[in-house]
């Protein structure tokens, strides 16, 4: 009896142990499928890992201690080691979230309702799968940070409130054509091993690559614009209300594009280097920026470096463009340095502290600016700096003689370089200084034509200046006619000028005749257009020669010699009243 009466005690408690339990597996079940969010999810995805739980989680409506964010790993902080994706291979599987998961969450109109505004906000997990939002309107905040992304994304035409990729590791990404109403976040150690391309996309907040690092891949495959340039960033024709942010270590194995963009404040590129030898490093061309464009040295970070060709052809810069401590590399023979050609900038040209390594040129042609501030040090070597047609209102420094050594810098010559020089220096008030560099210019004109030429310049230069200095010919008539007094004083007093006797000679020889004036003389054979009947009257006698005393010494003079003389003082009146009047008219300048 008391056996059976244990027994029964015994089944009893078996009993109410086994009620007792099973609610507590009902309940850890429930725990376990907690939110209306994460049994929604386990009904179409099967066998959740922890990320997933986790993200399924914190992005839940009514998760009210969220958090900062969904933790794939062991914690929360960002900078933890446990969290760095270049380790990812290390990583549990426990840490995967499914690509196509996360395209569930944007595209799943009842889990789209149980969603927090928030949105996802991944950390340290690794993303399986390639993640496909084309098309996709995502109507909440999404941040993957920190993650391991191997697989290409497709997040063409996307429209999402952000897109935060802040320390992931990813491959390619095709965003083209996709709209965020705030900002773009691949900076902060982020790091794609293929092609980022976001070209013709709508960003209202900043694109921000602070500290990203950008490659391109070299690979096999159907020729395209772009590939020419070994891409790894393609933001051609994106318009950022706000700034772009290449800066604080930002890298880029391959070009950077981003031409024909428009940016509503700053292009910050300082501490970025962009390598891309012996091709196009860097392509703003026809950017719209409406304040400045930063590629200067910044502490901590280093100064901007661009191993090859960085070009803003036509672009339109509302501030300033700052090149201070800016480095352009390349080996010599190849194709680097920076091109400014028909860029317009509202403000200033800053190229101080510059280093063109290697022979790097600098295109300024047919560029506009209002200041440039310069430095000697930063000048391109001989023949790597293009001028034609660039202009300018203030030049810092403002000083001529440097200034010509600059114009120098141009592989050949043209000449709207140095009259822009000498329009600002007359501006400044600095007269003297405009006339040497236009002088200048028509040195360097003369100087492609020749030996015949180089004569004919030296002629009009030492006589009239090239028309700048029209009173050079008076000076030179001066002493022609003095000159020319003293040769018809000498042949007078030798008696080898002879009188012509222009009407019938008289019967009376001793019939008064004009009396010779060596001054006047001199001046009636040097004038072209003036009549003092001295030349008429008196002319050299080619048959005689006499001596004359001159200094105490006795000199022959001959009146052929004398002749010969005043035909070459005829000829040189000519030649300088013509160039006289021609440059006190204008008409052999080129200004």
């Amino acid at each position: 009896m008391l056996r059976l009466v244990t027994w029964t005690q015994g089944l009893v408690a078996l009993v109410i142990a086994t009620f007792a339990a099973s609610p507590c597996r009902a309940a850890q079940a429930a725990q376990t499928d907690s939110t209306p969010l994460i049994r929604l999810a386990a009904s179409k995805f099967p066998n959740l890992t922890k990320a997933e739980r986790a993200l399924l989680e914190f992005a839940d409506v009514g998760n009210l201690n969220r958090g900062e964010w969904a933790a794939a790993g062991p914690n929360q902080n960002p900078l933890d080691a446990s969290n760095d994706p270049k380790d990812a291979n290390k990583w549990t599987h426990d840490r995967d979230i499914r690509a196509a998961l996360i395209r569930w969450m944007c595209v799943d109109r009842a889990a789209i309702e149980q969603i927090d505004p928030g949105g996802l906000r991944v950390l340290g997990a690794r993303i399986v799968g390639g993640l496909n939002l084309t098309f996709v309107h995502v109507p909440f905040a999404m941040a993957l940070e920190r993650c391991s992304i191997g697989d290409p994304m497709r997040l063409e035409f996307v429209v999402a409130p952000t897109l935060d990729f802040e320390g992931s590791f990813t491959s390619a990404i095709r965003a083209g054509g996709m709209t965020i109403h705030g900002s773009v976040f691949m900076g902060g150690g982020f790091q794609a091993s293929d092609e980022v391309n976001l070209e013709n996309s709508r960003i209202e907040g900043d694109l921000n690559l602070a500290g990203g690092h950008f490659n391109h891949l070299q690979k096999q495959g159907p020729w395209t614009w772009e590939s020419q340039y070994n891409t790894a960033l393609n933001a051609h024709t994106v318009r950022v209300d706000d700034s772009i942010i290449l800066c604080c270590g930002f890298t880029s194995d391959g070009a950077v594009l981003i031409g024909g963009s428009t940016i509503g404040a700053d292009l910050v590129c300082f501490g970025s280097r962009i390598s891309n030898p012996n091709n196009l490093a860097f392509m703003g061309s026809n950017i719209d920026v409406a304040l400045n464009v930063l590629m200067l040295k910044s502490p901590p970070f280093d100064a901007f470096r661009a191993e090859g060709e960085v070009t803003f052809f036509s672009a339109h810069i509302g501030g300033n463009l700052f090149a201070s401590g800016a480095t352009f590399g390349g080996a010599a023979q190849q194709v680097h340095g920076l091109s400014l050609a028909r860029a317009s900038i509202k403000g200033a040209l800053t190229w101080q502290n510059v280093k063109l390594e290697n022979g790097a040129r600098l295109d300024l042609s047919a560029s506009t600016v209002q200041v440039l501030a310069d430095d000697e040090a930063s000048w391109p070597p001989q023949g790597g700096l293009q001028l034609d047609g660039f202009s300018y209102s203030i030049l810092v420094p403002l000083d001529a003689r440097d200034r010509l050594r600059w114009l120098g810098l141009q592989p050949g010559f043209s000449p709207q370089p140095y009259r822009q020089l000498a329009k600002v220096l007359r501006e400044s008030g600095d007269d003297a200084s405009a006339v040497k560099v236009l002088i200048a210019a028509a040195d360097s004109r003369y100087q492609q034509y020749g030996l015949p030429g180089r004569l004919l310049g030296w002629f009009l230069k030492v006589t009239i200046g090239y028309g700048h200095r029209p009173l050079l010919a008076l000076l030179w008539a001066l002493g022609i006619v003095l000159v020319g007094w003293v040769a018809v004083f000498i042949g007078k007093r030798a008696g080898v000028m002879a009188p012509t006797w222009p009407e019938n000679k008289p019967p009376d020889a001793r019939k008064s005749y004009e009396e010779l004036q060596p001054l006047l003389y001199s001046l009636d054979a040097f004038l072209p257009f003036v009549n003092l009947h001295q030349e008429h009257y008196w002319w050299p006698d080619a048959t005689v020669s006499g001596e004359c005393a001159v200094l105490g010494r006795n000199i022959t003079v001959g009146g052929r010699a004398l002749r010969y003389y005043l035909w070459l003082q005829i000829v040189a009146g000519w030649l300088l009243s013509a160039i006289f009047i021609a440059g006190v008219t204008g008409l052999l300048r080129n200004d």
